[in-house]
């Protein structure tokens, strides 16, 4: 099982993280006025991390590879409605163009997951360095390697503080 570095919005990394930092981490995405994303990252760049507020997140994976890489999106099981929709996050927008917790995160509907979703996935991540099973994921990288390329700009690369501030548990 790899180690775990946890970071949280508003908080400092912390590494290597247990489980039950992990556990308490979700439960303050919950909080009003809470962090609301965070990110586990191995030694070799593979990740999983959530964003959102108000019960709303959206959850995404990276697998690095050599020069290459998957980016991944989960999505409800059996749920086929890819109408576009946001979710929201960051308290503070990094281009100063969002009001507090309003930073838009595209996704489809069938992206938007709960609360107990983030724990499942992260929960699963952390123990097993595997994605849950219990979700569909969606195929990502193409839209990614476009963006790697300069030649589109949508969503996010890797949830992370503006100017290397730290964010964890």
């Amino acid at each position: 099982m790899p180690l775990y570095r946890l970071m949280l919005e508003g908080h400092k990394d912390v590494f290597p993280v247990s489980l039950e930092a992990v556990q308490k981490a979700v439960s303050k995405l919950a909080t009003a006025e809470g962090p609301t994303f965070l990110n586990l990252k191995d030694g070799n760049g593979n990740w999983a991390q959530a964003g959102g507020t108000n019960g709303r997140y959206r959850i995404e994976a990276r697998h690095v590879y050599g020069e290459g890489f998957t980016h991944l999106m989960a999505a409800r099981p059996n749920c086929d409605d890819r109408a576009k929709t946001v979710v929201f996050y960051r308290n503070v927008c990094t281009e100063n163009e969002h009001p507090h917790r309003q930073c838009p995160l595209p996704a489809t509907v069938a992206n938007v997951l709960s609360l107990d979703d983030v724990l499942v996935v992260m929960t699963e991540y952390w123990s097993t360095g595997e994605l849950s099973t219990k979700f569909d994921w969606d195929d990502h990288t193409g839209e990614w390697m476009a963006d790697a390329l300069g030649q589109d700009d949508r969503g996010i690369k890797e949830i992370k503080p503006k100017n290397g501030r730290g964010s964890g548990a």
